[in-house]
This record gives C-alpha cells, sequence and structure tokens, in this order.
C-alpha cells in the first residue's frame, strides 16, 4: 500500500513539472526523488525539466540537485513563536534575517504557514534569536512530516 502511495505521489510530481534526474550511474540515485520522479515521467510528455548532465557534480556524492527519499519534520507558522516580553528589535532581526535568506513574500508566507520553513531554514531562524540575544526556547506554530521537494 505505502510503495503505491508513493508511486502515484511521484507520478504526480512528474506530471507537476518537477525538476527529474536520470543518471543512473550516480551513487546517490537509488534515494534520489528527483531520480525516482524521473522514472515516473510520461511518455505522453513531450518536454519536461531535467538537471542538465553535464553539471560537473551532478552524478557524485556531492550533487547539489540531490533530494534524499526520506520525510524531514518541516514547522508551519511563526506566528505564534513572538510574544509580548519579545523586544522589538529580536522580532525585527529574526523577520529582516529571514528575508535576507529568503525574500520577503517567503517571510510572509512562511510566518502564516502556508509555506513549510525546512529544517535548515528553522535552524537559521533560531541561530537568529540566539544572535540577538534570546535564550526562550522558540517553537514554530505546527509541524508536518513531508519530502523536502
Amino acid at each position: 500500500m505505502i510503495k503505491m502511495m508513493k508511486t502515484e505521489l511521484l507520478m504526480k510530481k512528474a506530471n507537476e513539472g518537477y525538476i527529474v534526474c536520470h543518471e543512473q550511474q550516480c551513487p546517490l540515485h537509488e534515494h534520489c526523488l528527483r531520480w525516482q520522479v524521473g522514472q515516473h515521467v510520461p511518455s505522453s510528455a513531450c518536454t519536461y525539466s531535467c538537471v542538465n548532465p553535464n553539471y560537473q557534480h551532478v552524478a557524485t556524492s556531492d550533487c547539489p540537485m540531490y533530494r534524499k527519499d526520506e520525510k524531514v519534520r518541516f514547522a508551519k507558522g511563526m506566528k505564534n513563536m513572538f510574544n509580548d516580553d519579545m523586544p522589538k528589535s529580536v522580532q525585527d532581526a529574526v523577520k529582516y534575517g529571514v528575508i535576507n535568506k529568503s525574500n520577503r513574500t517567503y517571510y510572509y508566507e512562511y510566518k502564516n504557514g502556508s509555506r513549510l520553513i525546512p529544517p535548515s531554514l528553522q535552524e537559521h531562524i533560531r541561530q537568529l534569536f540566539r544572535d540577538k540575544g534570546w535564550t526562550a526556547k522558540v517553537d514554530f506554530d505546527s509541524y508536518v512530516d513531508d519530502y523536502n521537494w
């Protein structure tokens, strides 16, 4: 049942235009979402987006396009992490730190929970709080387990 659900998900991503890879020689291909989705590109697709096989790090253990086929914990929403006790300077440092790392639109999507916050950005946000001297625990509104597409 799980394998069938995953196959349906891979086919859905292939039809959505997810960037795929076909590098059979890559040492990471067996656990790479891009390679797995690439196996489900429909033959009816005249064109699709694919990783450049000539890029220097593709098909190596350092491939920047590699996406592991394991779910990770994403944070969802940042509304509840800012409270009345928090100095405005801390709130501003976090806001502008996230905007500098991504962009203004993404910041508001992260804050409102309409865009999931990947683990690396969660840690960056926690570091922004620490850098401003905030020692209280930093919790996001909720968490979701999903693939890091």
